[in-house]
């Protein structure tokens, strides 16, 4: 095969848009933190109503802050805010009632706690659809999250915690009473809430029965959230009681639904990196015994979210396909699936779905590469044309438009799916961003960007991060799904354990060839940037090659057992590295970015938040205390207040100035 055939994939160069006063502008550092986000949504019983989170920013205040609003479905009248108390403060989580009466949700309440940590009380709301005063319900000291109402309409359960979380001077380790979220209830007309699951158990996701005596729950022993990677599957009585367990899951499960007749408890399965709703095999389980059923062995997807239609034999489901997401339907008893609609981009977190008791409504936030996220209103619908699988289509009606400015007036990328074959034949997809601005003669300089996870996957929708920054600076970008991603079935998302920084680096440099071979790059000017996992990926590969002339390791991790020591989320490292720290140090010490810290000539930015629970700050000072006394260019950033992502818009802005002037430094 000559060269050029054996990158035909590869798109043609293209000249960069000329711009002037009324054209389409350059985006700088800071801007895409500015944008308005839809983070959750309900949809009204009778697909009327919709209720939504719009995170954003607000003058004085460092961090966006959230509000609830309302839109109806048929597009008619603007979105308008959810009224509000007087003492009320952020607002979150809104749910519609079933009979369409009432919308719960969250919502802070009070003067702050800690004004450095913006912590707030925070307590449950009910207000009537047609408007009013909210009223509060209830609320626990150690906060709340994740409400839902029972089949009824009757009561509210969320998951919480009992006790406010210790605050002690100084810190004791190993001597504290557990402090596990538990399942709650509450009568709308009383207030109290009542704990459903025993103390000892800490709840990570649960599913109302469809008669409303009972939950399904995902639940682990002990209150660390360590322990979420070892959790199981099971059943409780609603008004309380001892926990049934019905799996023996060597993975963990996300997604719980009841089947109609509530005989049965579908979830999806996989081996996770993040403590987030994964995506993997659709598995079901019968309430009377005996295992869990895989309905998508060796699917080539990820499946994420599913319900039951009212039949109890078909499912809907959206899942991770590709550069991708799709939303189908899964037949239980056979396993066919059959795509409604496929290259979509809905939700990078966790596609779910808000949606009418019959599934002929649905809510979702869907992008493109040349929109935002907004909030669609889609109809299933019977389709006479012939060889529609099901008879089933859908409809799809925009209801938001909430970054008009970007959507018009930003100059966004053209960015190009690809596929290009690793070292062992498995091909790799890939999203390659041309610049949008030529800077000197010759081909751009390129720089990878590897997601975090290693459970994660780069989508082809809308680009308002470091792409669009670092395009609108000259700078190609690739932004490759290496093996350990989501979109090709759990085989590949799952290929990553027990070979972090093996294979996957490889499908990393083997991009880089290819661009490069097509002249689309300048090969000998790249580097290699990353957030967490990314982070990872960014130190572990200036210690493996001298391919990249800078790198950016963002809250990453350079010393596996240092991170086991001191992670809040231990069982990661044991799961994803296959060993033991203390009977099997040397797959520790081996897969340790700190133990080749010695090779290292790339300039490297270290960029870490300080209040850094997932990966301790102190993988960032290892590293660069390794390179700065080995003579190697190396500056290291500590944000205050900032956890595993940074939240604060000036930290934002600030990071993103110190990645394009790190990458000027060195690839100009």
């Amino acid at each position: 095969m000559n060269r050029a055939s054996e990158h035909a994939w590869l798109p043609e160069r293209r000249e960069p848009p000329a711009l002037s006063p009324l054209a389409r502008r350059l985006v700088g550092p800071g801007e895409g933190a500015l944008l308005r986000w839809l983070e959750d949504y309900d949809l009204s019983p009778d697909g009327r109503l919709t209720a939504f989170v719009i995170r954003e920013p607000v003058p004085g205040k460092p961090r966006p802050q959230r509000c609830i609003w309302l839109q109806e479905t048929s597009g008619e009248g603007e979105p308008r805010p959810l009224s509000s108390a007087p003492e009320m403060g952020e607002q979150s989580c809104p749910r519609w009632s079933p009979d369409g009466r009432w919308l719960a949700f969250l919502a802070e309440w009070g003067e702050k706690e800690d004004t450095n940590t913006n912590k707030s009380r925070l307590a449950l709301w009910v207000v009537a659809a047609e408007g009013g005063t909210p009223r509060r319900l209830c609320s626990l000291p150690g906060g709340m999250s994740d409400l839902s109402w029972s089949p009824d309409g009757q009561r509210l359960a969320f998951l919480g915690y009992e006790q406010a979380e210790p605050v002690s001077d100084p810190r004791v380790f190993g001597q504290q009473p557990e402090r596990c979220q538990r399942l709650w209830t509450v009568y709308l007309a009383e207030g109290l809430p009542r704990a459903v699951t025993p103390e000892g158990l800490a709840i990570w996701e649960y599913c109302w029965s469809p008669d409303g005596r009972r939950f399904a729950v995902y639940f682990s022993p002990g209150p660390e959230l360590t322990a979420w990677y070892r959790g199981q599957v099971g059943v409780v009585e609603a008004a309380g009681g001892q926990l049934r367990q019905l799996t023996t899951l060597e993975h963990q499960a996300s997604g719980l639904t009841w089947s109609p007749d509530g005989q049965r408890i579908a979830f999806v399965v996989g081996e996770w990196s993040d403590v987030i709703r994964g995506a993997g095999d659709l598995y079901v389980v019968a309430l009377d015994g005996g295992p869990a059923r895989n309905l998508t062995p060796e699917a080539e997807i990820s499946l994420a979210w599913c319900r039951w239609f009212p039949d109890g034999q078909r499912l809907l489901y959206t899942a991770w396909s590709g550069l991708g997401q799709q939303i189908g339907i899964l037949d239980e008893t056979s396993g066919a699936r059959q795509v409604l609609e496929t290259g979509l981009v809905l939700r990078e977190g966790w596609p779910s779905l808000a949606t009418t008791p019959d599934l002929s409504g649905l809510l979702v936030t869907r992008s493109s590469p040349e929109q935002p996220p907004d909030l669609y209103y889609v109809a299933l619908l019977q389709d006479e044309a012939e060889g529609r699988s099901q008879g089933l289509r859908l409809a799809w009606r925009r209801l938001t438009r909430l970054n008009p400015l970007a959507e018009e007036t930003w100059c966004l990328p053209r960015r190009q799916s690809l596929s290009y074959e690793s070292i062992d034949g498995w091909q790799i997809e890939a999203l390659f961003t041309p610049p949008l601005v030529a800077r000197g003669r010759g081909a751009p300089p390129l720089v990878v960007w590897v997601h975090g996870g290693p459970t994660g996957a780069f989508l082809a929708g809308f680009e308002s991060g470091w792409s669009l920054l670092l395009a609108s600076a000259g700078y190609g970008v690739l932004c490759p799904n290496v093996r350990g991603s989501l979109g090709r079935g759990r085989a590949f998302a799952e290929a990553v354990v027990g070979d972090m920084g093996g294979k996957d680096l490889q499908d990393v440099l083997q991009g880089i060839s290819a661009l490069a071979a097509r002249g689309l790059i300048d090969g000998e000017r790249v580097a290699i940037v990353g957030w967490s996992y990314g982070g990872f990926m960014a130190a572990w590969a200036v210690t493996q090659t001298q391919r990249f002339r800078a790198a950016v390791m963002g809250a990453g991790i350079c010393d596996w057992h240092g991170f086991h020591a001191q992670s809040n989320i231990p069982d990661f490292d044991q799961r994803f590295l296959r060993a033991d720290p203390l009977t099997q140090p040397e797959v520790y010490r081996i897969r340790s970015p700190l133990t080749y810290a010695a090779q290292v000539t790339t300039p490297t930015l270290i960029l870490h938040g300080a209040e850094d629970d997932c990966v301790p700050v102190s993988q960032a000072h290892a590293f660069y205390r390794a390179l700065r006394e080995r003579g190697v260019p190396t500056e290291l950033v500590i944000y205050p207040r900032e956890g595993h992502g940074l939240r604060e818009l000036a930290h934002l802005r600030d990071r993103e100035e110190r990645l394009l002037a790190w990458l000027d430094r060195y690839l100009w």
